[in-house]
This record gives structure tokens, sequence and C-alpha cells, in this order.
């Protein structure tokens, strides 16, 4: 779905309410004619985040990228508890639109938008960082971030899936932090769409040990 989450809007016939509060849709579904748009990728890495990183803390959350999927997983974070979420992004615009529509819907205060040169002192302050934007993913490789900027003390949650142990995961788990990948945002939110397709119950739990076992064929040696 990436980067069409927004651009798809305008061809829909309706929107279901939580991707209308997003202003990102991840799944259509076509009934009677019409096509709807739905967002699971909240639902989805609630669902993630809730099984992989339980008890960690969620007073300052740094959150990089405010597109499509970060719109989803800043409501997802605030969602879970989270007390401020600071959106960053490399589009100043982008990254206030974000925060003021979380504002609007969790209350004033919740969230707060800052640009790339404010990470050091914001992460240095930081319970977690959430990772919303492409870099990591296989055809776009490499660190969203300055390594130096990561400490300890953070935990990191990613949403890329492609592949699972991105190059932030990696410098993260030597550093020792606490770190969650996108696999189970991408099995949970796929979860989701699947009962809007066919109205029935998926079995989460097969589809991550799917995700599981391919991820491993697809790293294992030729």
């Amino acid at each position: 779905t990436h980067p069409c989450k927004q651009l798809v809007i305008e061809h829909l016939d309706a929107l279901a309410p939580q991707a209308e509060a997003l202003g990102a849709v991840n799944t259509v579904v076509f009934e009677d004619g019409r096509a709807t748009g739905h967002n699971t990728d909240v639902t989805g890495f609630a669902a993630s985040f809730a099984r992989g990183l339980p008890d960690v803390p969620l007073d300052r959350v740094v959150q990089l990228g405010a597109g499509g999927a970060g719109a989803a997983v800043a409501h997802a974070t605030l969602t879970l508890g989270a007390g401020r979420v600071t959106v960053v992004d490399a589009l100043a615009d982008r990254a206030s639109d974000l925060a003021a529509s979380l504002n609007r819907h969790f209350g004033e205060g919740r969230a707060t938008a800052a640009g790339p040169e404010r990470l050091a002192p914001l992460l240095a302050d930081a319970d977690g960082l959430v990772h919303a934007t492409p870099t990591g993913m296989a055809a776009h490789p490499g660190l969203p971030l300055p390594a130096g900027l990561l400490h300890p003390g953070l935990w990191v949650a990613e949403v890329v899936y492609r592949p699972l142990e991105t190059e932030l995961l990696r410098t993260a788990r030597a550093l020792g932090c606490a770190t969650l990948d996108g696999g189970g945002m991408a099995v949970f939110q796929a979860a989701d769409a699947f009962r809007l397709f066919t109205g029935r119950e998926p079995d989460a739990a097969r589809m991550l040990a799917d995700l599981t076992a391919l991820a491993g064929a697809v790293g294992a040696p030729k």
C-alpha cells in the first residue's frame, strides 16, 4: 500500500470512521458496487505493540515519519496510553498537520511536531522511538537517523517488515534496547483486513508462524 495510503482516498466512495480520522487507507472493501476505505494499520500496530513491548514506559515517545503509516501508528501509540508523541518528519507541514490532528482527536498537548534537527535532544529524553518511514526496507536500506542518537534506555519499534531485521533494529539491539520488529504489525493488520474481506475469524497465531517461516526462508543461504 505504500506510498498510496493517502492518494487512494479520492478514488473511494466512502471511508470507515477510523480511516477518515487518520486520512489514510490501507484496506479497500468492494461491496454492492461501492469501494469503502478502512485502516487496519492502527489496530495492527496496537496489537503487535501490546504483544511485543507490553511493559515499556510510554510517557515520552518520539515518532520518526508522518506519512500514512505514521498517522496510523501515532494514533495507535496514543490509544495505548502514551503521554505525548513528538512527530518528526523532514516535511515540516506534514509533521505539524499530523500533530494537530492527533491533538484534536486525543486532547491538546498529546502531540507535538519537530524537525529532524531536534532528534538529538528529543531522543536523549525519550522513553521510546517509533520508526515509520520507508528507510530500512529492502529497496531503501540504511539507518533513518544517526546511530549515535540511540541509547540503551530507549525502546525501538519498527514498522518495516521486509526485512524483519532492519539496520535500525540491529543497531538498537546491539546497544541493549528493547525492540519490536514490523512483522507483528504486518500480520495483525492483515488479520483485521481478512476479517473485513471475508467475515471470518483469522488465525493470527498461524499467520505469525507463517511469516517467521517465510522470513527465515528468504534469509536462508542459497
